[in-house]
């Protein structure tokens, strides 16, 4: 990680240990941004209701020239800033002729970015709500992706060029379907088993992109590194007083070297 960029205000607020700032530290809050997340706070719990109310029913978006339709149970990209951050990400990479790989797809928004870039795309979710959206959504728009309904990486063979991962990441056990896209297990199971089968997929010029929040338990970034990666920002975006960032998973040996 960087060294932390100061935003302002003085001394710590404890009890916390979380990827905070610009530099997505991992540490305990200053009072300036403590008091930010807390603003930050309010604004999602009052629009929570909307949002809820948003996904009860099936609903079409438009983003990145996209016409998008998202069942009821499907991740909405609309409501969310890693999608959006995430997707702008990918749209600036080399796509033509890469091969890609995303890593819960929901309903398909950044796999078909990319495929509209020129990329083959293979995208997995463990829904097969996501999956049959996601097929539907490149169908409407006019985009070929290959779709896999997939536990992680179960039915996935193969090295890739790219490969984008919006994770779950909060400490919970899902018990829905759609939790699968919020909660990573009440031991981050899913970051456990993320990290110890994601270099089966990579080769050594592949970049590997993984979303996270700020907020986010650093424990996130102790998991990677006990299976022999690092992440390092890539890129990071203020929306309602909290940052969103985009992480590079990097072997430890290169972060060390470099």
């Amino acid at each position: 990680m960087q060294p932390e960029k100061p935003e302002g205000g003085g001394g710590n607020v404890g009890r916390m240990d979380i990827y905070v700032g610009w530099s997505a530290r991992a540490g305990e809050p200053t009072t300036w941004q403590h008091r930010r997340r807390r603003v930050s706070g309010w604004w999602q719990r009052a629009t929570g209701p909307l949002i809820r109310r948003w996904m009860a029913k099936p609903r079409v978006t438009r983003m990145f020239g996209l016409r998008i339709t998202v069942p009821v149970g499907v991740f909405p990209p609309r409501w969310f800033f890693s999608t959006k951050l995430v997707a702008r990400t990918v749209r600036r990479l080399p796509l033509r002729g890469a091969a890609v790989l995303e890593v819960g797809c929901g309903s398909g928004t950044i796999s078909m970015v990319a495929a509209k870039g020129g990329a083959t795309v293979t995208a997995i979710d463990i829904s097969p709500e996501a999956c049959a959206a996601t097929r539907n959504n490149a169908a409407t728009n006019g985009l070929d992706l290959q779709v896999l309904e997939s536990d992680l990486f179960a039915a996935v063979d193969g090295t890739f060029d790219i490969v984008v991962v919006t994770p779950p990441f909060f400490r919970h056990d899902p018990t829905t379907t759609l939790d699968h896209a919020f909660h990573a297990g009440s031991n981050f199971e899913y970051f456990h088993r993320l990290f110890a089968d994601i270099g089966k997929h990579l080769h050594e010029r592949s970049l590997c992109l993984v979303s996270l929040a700020e907020g986010c338990d650093p424990e996130i970034g102790r998991i990677a590194e006990a299976h022999g990666h690092t992440l390092v920002i890539e890129r990071r975006w203020m929306e309602f007083l909290q940052y969103t960032y985009v992480f590079r998973l990097e072997p430890l040996s290169r972060a060390a070297a470099g």
